[in-house]
């Protein structure tokens, strides 16, 4: 039985509204407050980790640090997860290209263990997609299994920029992961001018169950200091529209929490 099944939503459309980056800034984490939509995810080792309150957020599991500034370091000492300044590595190939599995465990475990002291996760993802390299998504799908937060698996790989040799295994793992597949939305890499009309057609989607990713951030000083401030202002501004408003009330809204309930 599939979870809309089991939650009495089959032939419905259900949406998991979900903002990215709570803990990166201060300008991400008052958007989420400004918004009013209960469900994120907290980058632990981001300088506003300890900033964020709510009732449906998740550890938004970090292995990569891509911008030159603000930079994360590692809450573990493994070395294949630090560049020569000692940070995460800034992009997935020099990730997956040096990580050892053992060392990611170490990291992806002191990071929920961190997020368990400072709030009560409901689930885990990742940011960048950094564990998809088939033996990381092996420890990051059992992590989760260990501590009863569901995982965010996406119901298709494609458009995700994942290398042609990993994907046997990873739909293998897919395959018997024991959490709902979603249908992954992200419009982060749409230009800001689009982003309004992405909303908008939401309206468009046939039934099913959708996980929706969005990095809202407030227009202040401190997020404009990311080389990606626009797109971010960008889902912060469509989000606060009256008619995107409309459109999301069009779906049946969904929590990790509740998702969490039924497992």
């Amino acid at each position: 039985m599939s979870l809309l099944e089991r939650l009495g939503l089959s032939g419905r459309r259900v949406l998991i509204l979900h903002h990215d980056d709570l803990g990166l800034t201060h300008a991400q984490n008052g958007a989420y407050l400004a918004l009013g939509f209960p469900t994120g995810s907290v980058m632990v080792p981001g300088a506003w980790a300890g900033g964020v309150r709510g009732r449906d957020l998740g550890v938004h599991l970090v292995l990569t640090s891509e911008w030159p500034a603000p930079r994360m370091r590692p809450l573990t000492e493994g070395e294949s997860l630090k560049d020569e300044a000692g940070f995460f590595p800034s992009s997935l190939e020099a990730l997956w290209r040096r990580a050892r599995a053992e060392e990611v465990e170490r990291e992806l475990r002191a990071q929920i263990e961190a997020a368990r002291r400072l709030f009560t996760p409901t689930h885990l993802d990742t940011h960048q997609g950094a564990v998809l390299r088939p033996d990381l998504a092996e420890v990051y799908l059992r992590l989760a299994q260990e501590y009863r937060l569901p995982a965010l698996v996406p119901e298709s790989l494609e458009g995700l920029g994942i290398p042609k040799a990993f994907l046997p295994d990873l739909l293998r793992l897919m395959e018997r992961a024991p959490f709902p597949r979603v249908r992954f939305l992200d419009p982060y890499g749409l230009p800001p001018e689009e982003r309004l009309g992405f909303y908008l057609d939401l309206s468009r989607l046939p039934p099913g169950l959708y996980h929706l990713v969005h990095h809202g951030a407030l227009p202040t000083p401190e997020g404009r200091a990311l080389p990606d401030w626009a797109t971010r202002e960008a889902d912060y501004f469509a989000l606060s529209h009256p008619e995107v408003r409309r459109v999301l009330s069009e779906f049946h809204p969904l929590t990790w929490e509740e998702v969490g309930e039924t497992l």
